[in-house]
């Protein structure tokens, strides 16, 4: 194995804690509280709409204020449609989950490990470019690798199989040379597997399954 690669969302960026942590504070300043169900619901929202982004229905942009306009009706927050008020009230919320970006613990370590045994480690996610960026550098992560696509940069996105053929050719690797590992089993594992890499399932949940990793440190072992 010559280079391990890592999605990025869930995987070594804990999304889910920190888009929870900013929407809290964002409902709060409208004087709502957060319940299970509207974090629940925003998260539905947030995943259908981002789905439709990268396929090519929704711009990066619109897919926001797609999220707004499914969310604020079931939270009592008044709804806009006027585009510029749904992006200031975006901005909101864009604050406070970027104040609560965190990686997840096994990250750092997990990538230090890696490098240190001469092994290359990379990143490649589905999403913007520039937002994907801040997070990698935000998250301390940016020194431990040695590559970063994303699908706004290659043009094509997970699962497809150029989404994990051009990072193998950017390292000059074979794909069989590569491992992937990712939290999403249709997005990650089975997109990585039809492209040829070799591909390791993430579940934080802890499904005991073969080739399904609970912790990022558990990686290590199996290297």
């Amino acid at each position: 194995m010559r280079a391990v690669l890592f999605d990025l969302d869930n995987t070594l960026f804990d999304h889910l804690t920190s888009a929870r942590g900013g929407l809290d504070t964002f409902v709060r300043n409208f004087g709502v509280e957060l319940t299970p169900e509207l974090a629940r619901s925003w998260t539905e929202i947030e995943q259908v709409n981002y789905d439709r982004f990268l396929s090519g229905e929704l711009t990066f942009q619109q897919q926001r204020r797609e999220r707004l306009r499914q969310f604020l009706p079931l939270s009592g927050i008044p709804n806009a449609n006027d585009a510029t008020v749904l992006d200031d009230m975006f901005d909101v919320y864009l604050r406070s989950y970027e104040h609560a970006w965190t990686a997840f613990p096994d990250a750092v370590p997990t990538l230090q490990r890696l490098r240190g045994s001469g092994t290359r480690v990379g990143v490649v996610t589905n999403g913007s470019h520039e937002q994907q960026a801040k997070k990698i550098h935000r998250i301390g992560i940016e020194p431990l690798l040695d590559l970063f696509c994303s699908s706004e940069q290659m043009g094509h996105a997970k699962p497809a199989r150029s989404a994990f053929i051009l990072p193998c050719e950017k390292m000059g690797l074979s794909p069989s040379h590569v491992l992937y590992v990712g939290d999403n089993f249709r997005v990650d594992i089975e997109g990585a597997r039809t492209a040829g890499l070799q591909a390791i399932h993430l579940d934080r949940e802890g499904a005991d399954q073969p080739k399904t990793l609970r912790s990022l440190t558990d990686l290590i072992p199996l290297l």
